[in-house]
């Protein structure tokens, strides 16, 4: 990766020069010193109960509902310059009440609790902790998954094990928080990186 006069990042092994200062590839995204507002939500309206709340299938935000005034916040989306948080990898939920439901785990730390605050919100579990069970951390220089325990009084399984000290987490591992069972699957791993 390359960084332009300007701050653009961009991939030198893809482009000779910095496609966002000469427009030469038309990417959707746009950086975030352009001047123009980009496309992409900054923040999104949380409800009373802590759950996002959606206008439509495509993901809009509605700012009007779920959100009661004076009880509503609003909570920052993860972008970068690009207004893009990487995917890096996804944890699903094999058991429980949301099987079959994916989330995604992005660059760097991804704290995992119940509450709109954490990475991963599992507040639909009411078995998992406010002050967060767990970490799971993509580290991009050896391209490697890590979950390591949260500051919570409960204990989180890997692989059926009790997870006291860090551990490196490896597709299909295994992953228990609160009375929810999930499986990890990575995207970017020692064969692929973006």
């Amino acid at each position: 990766m390359k960084q332009c006069n300007k701050g653009h990042i961009y991939d030198e092994r893809v482009y000779s020069d910095c496609p966002y200062c000469s427009n030469a590839v038309n990417t959707g995204t746009r950086p975030l010193d352009m001047g123009a507002e980009p496309d992409f939500p900054h923040t999104m309206p949380v409800g009373a109960e802590g759950e996002m709340s959606f206008g439509n299938m495509n993901n809009q935000p509605n700012p009007q509902s779920n959100v009661k005034k004076g009880m509503g916040v609003t909570v920052a989306l993860n972008v970068t310059e690009t207004g893009v948080n990487p995917v890096r990898g996804w944890l699903v939920a094999v058991s429980g009440n949301k099987c079959g439901c994916s989330f995604v785990v992005h660059s760097e730390k991804n704290y995992i609790g119940r509450g709109a605050q954490f990475d991963i919100d599992m507040s639909f579990d009411k078995a998992v902790s406010k002050e967060g069970d767990a970490v799971i951390a993509f580290d991009a220089r050896s391209s490697k998954f890590y979950i390591t325990p949260g500051d919570s009084k409960n204990n989180v399984y890997h692989n059926d094990a009790i997870l006291l000290v860090p551990a490196e987490v490896k597709d299909y591992d295994t992953i228990e928080i609160g009375s929810t069972k999930l499986v990890f699957r990575s995207f970017c791993n020692e064969q692929f990186s973006y």
